[in-house]
């Protein structure tokens, strides 16, 4: 199971636009829950104005929409529903009522996205648009090749961090923000640099020869504690497909993919579609790993998952309401912390985001609209490796889990050599540089040691 997590895009976003028709995995035909065919969104900003959802976003934007636990709550509820919580907004300072999450909003037009980029002071319209089919080729490509997933939520509604503990841990420990400084760091990790006790992330319950990571420049799970133990299960991305290439993955049988985030320059040079750098850059690593695994010797006993962490502050119609997602084991209230700044108790989602299931046992044009949270990693790789007895995560959200054997509805794999050829990803133009941000500080953070002896570049 390879899983290429990238960064902050909603389902709108990225799809929006893109009208993807199939069949359900039952061979019933549908169409994905995107923007195409309804009526045209718009959410109010500061001054009373309604900013309409429109197609054709910028491929680097010059700035980062908010989306730490504060921003979210506000683009969730709505700036009637969070008016208490707006001035607290860009400081990522909502501390929850009683523990309580302010009432979501009613319909996508009372969203608060627009409120939201206006607060930070951003351009409300370029951050109100999203792409065309056009523009992103090879994600499109691989939609209406494969299987893509309409109803995939963030695990949490906040940043980058807790949403990727997650999806290679089933928890965040608490985390409900990104840990930017010293003083959140030293307070909530159990040695001062790691996150985990050491035997409870899929990278510590397997064993090490079971796991990879690839990675381009820093590692984000090289947080989780006990991976350091084996810094030679860390690649870069050429060293993977080197290794693809030459059939030598041994008994590994979860590989996850980390894109080059290049948080030295707030992401401007990275290529995982962080909205300060260029989305190109990212589509062109996607066609990348895709081909290397369709020309390797694994390619008919493989599964794909392409998956973004959260939504980036980006607009999407579909409120993670209970018409939309199940209810999660509800956590006692807690006092705020260095870790759970915010009193948050884990008990929403966060809004859709991108996913594709690449697999030559999936169906052309599968469209799927089943629950899945990131918690659908680990059930998936859980049964595909038949580790369900103990269970792989011990957390409850691990138990109510999802996975995504369901699309697998084909007897026989489809050939390598009957696969249309995946188009390009466009060319990339430079631009100016982006706003720092916090996300950046939390790459920052990490230490991560010295390339040369533990691969990257």
């Amino acid at each position: 199971m390879f899983v290429l997590m990238l960064e902050n895009r909603s389902y709108d976003n990225l799809f929006g636009w893109s009208d993807l028709r199939g069949w359900t995995p039952d061979g019933v035909p549908t169409q994905a829950d995107g923007l195409v065919g309804k009526a045209q969104f718009g959410n109010v900003d500061t001054n009373g104005h309604v900013r309409p959802i429109a197609p054709g976003a910028q491929y680097r934007l010059g700035f980062d929409p908010g989306h730490e636990f504060s921003d979210t709550l506000v683009q969730m509820c709505g700036p009637t529903n969070a008016q208490a919580y707006l001035a607290q907004a860009v400081k990522d300072a909502a501390n929850l009522q009683n523990g309580q999450y302010p009432p979501l909003a009613k319909s996508a037009n009372d969203l608060g996205f627009a409120c939201s980029l206006a607060l930070y002071g951003y351009d409300v319209p370029t951050g109100m648009r999203g792409f065309t089919p056009d523009q992103l080729p090879v994600l499109n490509f691989l939609a209406q090749q494969f299987a893509v997933c309409d109803r995939w939520f963030a695990s949490m509604p906040g940043p980058t961090w807790p949403n990727r503990f997650f999806a290679l841990a089933g928890t965040s420990w608490g985390l409900d923000h990104s840990p930017s400084n010293g003083t959140t760091i030293a307070a909530s990790l159990f040695d001062g640099s790691k996150f985990g006790n050491g035997s409870d992330s899929l990278l510590t319950r397997l064993t090490p020869s079971e796991w990879l990571v690839a990675h381009g420049d820093l590692p984000q799970s090289w947080s989780l504690r006990g991976v350091d133990a084996h810094p030679g299960r860390f690649l870069h991305h050429v060293e993977l497909m080197n290794t693809l290439q030459s059939g030598r993955l041994g008994d590994t049988c979860f590989i996850f993919i980390e894109p080059t985030y290049s948080p030295i320059d707030s992401f401007r040079g990275g290529e995982s579609m962080h909205p300060c750098g260029d989305v190109r850059k990212g589509e062109a690593l996607v066609e990348q790993m895709y081909n290397a695994i369709l020309a390797s010797p694994y390619w008919e006993e493989s599964i794909l998952l392409i998956v973004f962490d959260e939504h980036g502050g980006f607009f999407d119609h579909v409120i993670p309401d209970r018409d939309h997602v199940p209810d999660m084991p509800l956590l006692k209230r807690t006092p705020p912390t260095a870790l759970t700044k915010n009193g948050f108790r884990f008990d929403r989602y966060g809004f859709r985001v991108p996913a594709i299931v690449v697999s030559p046992y999936v169906k052309q044009a599968t469209i799927d609209h089943a629950f899945h949270d990131h918690l659908a990693i680990a059930a998936t790789l859980a049964k595909i490796a038949g580790r369900t007895h103990p269970p792989l995560l011990d957390t409850e959200r691990f138990a109510i889990a999802t996975d995504l054997s369901p699309l697998l509805t084909l007897t026989q794999p489809r050939k390598a050599s009957e696969m249309h050829p995946c188009p390009h990803a466009l060319p990339i133009a430079s631009a100016a540089a982006p706003t720092i941000n916090s996300g950046a500080a939390a790459f920052n953070t990490l230490n991560w040691p010295v390339r040369n002896t533990y691969g990257g570049a």
